[in-house]
């Protein structure tokens, strides 16, 4: 990865949309933009289920349930946003606590089809701004390099008539507590992993329901093991998001993409080795640098997600200024053969 000390010339003038995974993630870590020219600012994951559904998340940040949540969320954000340039928008896609498998998957495609009519609307000089994924990575589960290997299998031999699965981050929910103590389906998910594998010990056909319940359960317990002492990992709607917007960047050469370093997730494991891996998988180039911000400025923006910041940083460090990172990190992505912005 290259790095400039300054935002690319190239990327001066763009008509921006930048990405929210969650209603306070684009003030938390992408202000060097929202807050000095006009832009379209998107939260993704901003919808209601039906019926309201109760989260260990809620609970921590002291709502009963779902519909308590987005009430208090969306006022917070309406406040955050006020007197800022960005033009605020928020997409019904649920977080991933909230979500099933096959939902997911279907809003997910709402999503990116969104993205696409923006494109089109706004001609070819056009910068999307996504999260890059930091945090503590999960490690893959045991059987991933197989099911890798047989998804690419599955797409060569039928000539891209049947898709391969869907990315593991994309479709399964994840509740994200930022605490070591982690969702309550932890103790039940773990009782129905047991009951599959003495199932299919003696011979028993497993319902798809109860198989996807089990792998759901050993997913989240992965990222409980990376998470000890109250870390962060990775979350699971920022990188469903990501690849979502670097699947279509593949398609769509009128598309510049930047990904931004995720607040609080920096502080416990730096964006540079997603970004490296991705350039990795993907053969692309990552140019990054970083942006001065005015924590005043930013924490003044901040302050009104008051359900959120106790809770998102244990140790208190978003609930004044002078804690904040004076600097944001972003990194342009481009085809590995491209010259190097300037």
């Amino acid at each position: 990865m290259t790095s400039l000390r300054s935002r690319p010339a190239s990327l001066h003038g763009a008509r921006t949309l930048v990405l929210s995974p969650h209603l306070d993630d684009a003030l938390l870590s992408a202000t060097a933009f929202v807050l000095t020219d006009p832009s379209d600012v998107w939260t993704v994951f901003a919808g209601r289920p039906h019926p309201p559904r109760t989260t260990s998340w809620d609970e921590i940040c002291g709502f009963a349930d779902s519909d308590e949540t987005l009430t208090a969320r969306v006022a917070e954000d309406t406040a955050a946003f006020a007197d800022t340039p960005a033009r605020v928008r928020r997409l019904d896609a649920l977080e991933g606590p909230y979500v099933e498998r096959d939902v997911r998957v279907e809003q997910l495609r709402d999503v990116r089809a969104e993205i696409e009519r923006w494109l089109d609307e706004n001609g070819a000089n056009t910068l999307v701004l996504a999260p890059a994924g930091a945090g503590i990575k999960v490690p893959d589960a045991p059987w991933a390099p197989l099911q890798r290997r047989l998804a690419g299998l599955r797409a060569t031999s039928s000539a891209g008539s049947t898709p391969p699965p869907e990315k593991a981050t994309a479709d399964e929910p994840v509740v994200d507590t930022g605490t070591s103590e982690g969702p309550k389906i932890h103790s039940h998910g773990s009782a129905i992993a047991g009951r599959i594998k003495r199932a299919v010990r003696g011979g028993v056909r497993v319902p798809l329901a109860l198989a996807r319940r089990a792998l759901h359960a050993e997913h989240v317990g992965r990222r409980r093991r990376a998470a000890k002492g109250g870390r962060l990992a990775a979350n699971p709607d920022h990188l469903a998001l990501r690849d979502l917007v670097l699947d279509l960047a593949d398609e769509r050469p009128d598309m510049t993409v930047v990904l931004y370093e995720e607040l609080p997730y920096l502080w416990h494991g730096s964006a540079d080795a997603a970004v490296a891996r991705i350039c990795a998988a993907r053969g692309m180039k990552a140019t990054g640098w970083s942006e001065q911000i005015d924590t005043d400025l930013k924490f003044t923006h901040l302050r009104h997600y008051t359900s959120q910041m106790p809770v998102m940083d244990t140790a208190g460090r978003l609930l004044a200024a002078r804690h904040l990172p004076t600097r944001e990190r972003y990194w342009l992505l481009t085809p590995s053969s491209s010259p190097t912005p300037s």
